[in-house]
């Protein structure tokens, strides 16, 4: 796909030798060839963000893997291979702190039919952006990405009935299925080796600032920050995905409902840095100017404003793409922002006639997950 960069952030620049994160050797091997590592450039480089975007694949596989093999050892009976997941978390850790937006733009390449372990590296990934966003320590960040990973392991004790229910749940089906996070904690701490904030968040990524949340109805700061951060990511993938009882939200509609509901469930100022760290547009994020352009926002780099770059899905032509200013709360009929003297909307896909998806992978060349 030979598709036209759309950048309004063109004075950027990616960060230095001298400032950006070190870079571990497997993750190096895979990308050396091309000789875009840590390169002072104008952002976005289409090549370097197109080995990066491939690198990450690399590394979602790997943690996919190590995700996959865990369920499977619970459900054998047999203990959690945590070096594994550590060896996944340490190669996510690298990706995304060389640029989240290349592996966060394939958090919307999604498979339904593994929804547990797609999601979990989502979450992972999504974790580990908003953790370096708040400059979260290297040990807590391994943690938290360590425990997002985990976080759903108990769902293995759930019968897929449940968890597959097109429909809403009883209330007796309801108090099954939320015994996953207690579960999972159980199952994970039997082994003796997770860190205790791995297994906070495990347990508690359903609990919520009101106090209404489970499996204990903890309430304010009685819940860590680390573990509202992967219950915030949890949240929001699981709302931008098709799940059996639930349409996909699209990603600026999920920020606005997260936003609306953060003083109860996950406070306002985690809310508005996890708005901040993905910008109003999200990456996946359809968007349309008033000259009919149309693209799919696949970057966001780092620095004020986290002006998104686009792919163009119709009407080839260079235009900028800026968002409103960060943590806004915008209704539909406040989605279109000036921008540059131009005036940006964010449509719905299907009304677009877009698959943000299909054109990420199309661009890059992958597949779903």
């Amino acid at each position: 796909m030979d598709a036209m960069w759309h950048d309004s952030a063109r004075q950027g620049t990616r960060p230095t030798a001298a400032t950006a994160t070190p870079v571990s050797r497997p993750a190096r091997e895979r990308r050396a060839h091309a000789g875009l590592l840590q390169r002072g450039e104008v952002y976005p480089d289409r090549d370097r963000f197109s080995v990066l975007v491939r690198a990450a694949a690399a590394a979602r596989q790997q943690a996919l893997g190590a995700v996959r093999a865990a369920l499977a050892h619970i459900h054998d009976g047999r203990g959690v291979d945590l070096p594994a997941l550590q060896a996944a978390v340490e190669e996510l850790a690298e990706i995304v702190g060389e640029d989240p937006s290349a592996a966060l733009c394939l958090t919307n390449l999604k498979r339904h039919h593994e929804y547990t372990a797609v999601h979990s590296v989502n979450v992972s990934v999504l974790a580990l952006a908003l953790g370096m966003h708040l400059g979260l320590g290297q040990r807590t960040l391994e943690q938290v990405a360590l425990g997002a990973l985990l976080h759903d392991v108990g769902k293995v004790r759930i019968p897929a009935a449940l968890l597959d229910k097109p429909g809403p749940l009883t209330p007796d089906e309801a108090a099954i299925a939320r015994r996953h996070p207690q579960e999972g904690h159980d199952l994970v701490a039997a082994g003796g080796d997770a860190a205790r904030a791995v297994l906070e968040i495990i347990r508690m990524h359903h609990e919520r600032v009101a106090g209404d949340g489970y499996p204990r109805g903890l309430a304010g700061d009685r819940i860590p920050r680390h573990v509202r951060i992967v219950g915030l990511c949890d949240a929001y993938d699981a709302m931008t995905t098709t799940r059996a009882h639930a349409a996909a939200l699209v990603p600026d509609k999920a920020l606005q409902e997260l936003y609306r509901d953060a003083p109860g469930a996950f406070g306002v100022d985690l809310v508005q840095e996890f708005i901040r760290c993905l910008g109003i547009f999200p990456v996946g994020s359809v968007v349309e100017l008033d000259d009919g352009s149309v693209g799919v926002v696949v970057a966001a780099p780092a620095g004020a404003g986290l002006w998104p770059t686009a792919l163009p899905a119709a009407r080839r032509r260079r235009h900028a793409v800026r968002e409103a200013p960060a943590g806004q709360s915008r209704g539909r009929a406040d989605d279109e922002q000036r921008a540059g003297g131009r005036r940006i909307s964010a449509p719905r896909p299907r009304e677009a006639g877009v698959d943000a998806a299909a054109i990420a992978a199309g661009e890059f060349g992958l597949q779903a997950a």
